[in-house]
């Protein structure tokens, strides 16, 4: 006699569905496309769901203390952007010099390494300054997040003190 199990298969719309655990010698690549997709797709959502709680805070009307505290919060990304924009003129600044001493090549393998060495640094510049703005967006998003939802909650409970039968 063979036993039977009671458990329902899953339906093939179910298998389909369910998230792919990648086997343990999946490619790397694919592991960075798969991270790099849901990093984006989390970004869009919070996103979208700062737009739809501003556009209730907006919509249950905006008073002047949240108008200066937004302006606040914008004065204070602009700024960062500034400071960051300060530091970067001084990197450049530096890295201009840097190149100039190409001139004390007197060799082609020292010319080779010195240029390698100064396109390095070029890469290494554009990949600092992308990610301290990439990091500064995602910052102010955050932020913005954080005391947009605070609005919008005390903008509902006071909403629903104004409309609860006495």
């Amino acid at each position: 006699m063979t036993s039977a199990s009671l458990a329902i298969p899953p339906s093939r719309r179910d298998v389909e569905s369910a998230p792919q655990r990648l086997p343990s010698t999946a490619h790397p690549l694919l592991h960075h496309a798969l991270r790099a997709t849901a990093l984006q797709s989390d970004w869009a959502a919070r996103a979208m769901g700062n737009a739809s709680a501003t556009a209730q805070v907006f919509a249950l009307g905006i008073d002047m203390e949240t108008w200066d505290e937004l302006l606040q919060m914008q004065q204070a990304a602009w700024r960062r952007l500034f400071t960051l924009q300060s530091n970067w003129m001084e990197e450049w600044k530096n890295w201009i010099q840097y190149s100039d001493q190409i001139r004390g090549a007197n060799t082609m393998s020292k010319l080779a390494e010195r240029e390698g060495n100064i396109v390095a640094q070029l890469t290494q510049i554009l990949s600092g300054q992308a990610t301290d703005l990439v990091g500064l967006q995602e910052n102010i998003d955050v932020d913005y997040s954080y005391w947009i939802h605070e609005k919008l909650k005390q903008k509902r409970k006071s909403l629903s003190v104004t409309t609860a039968p006495e």
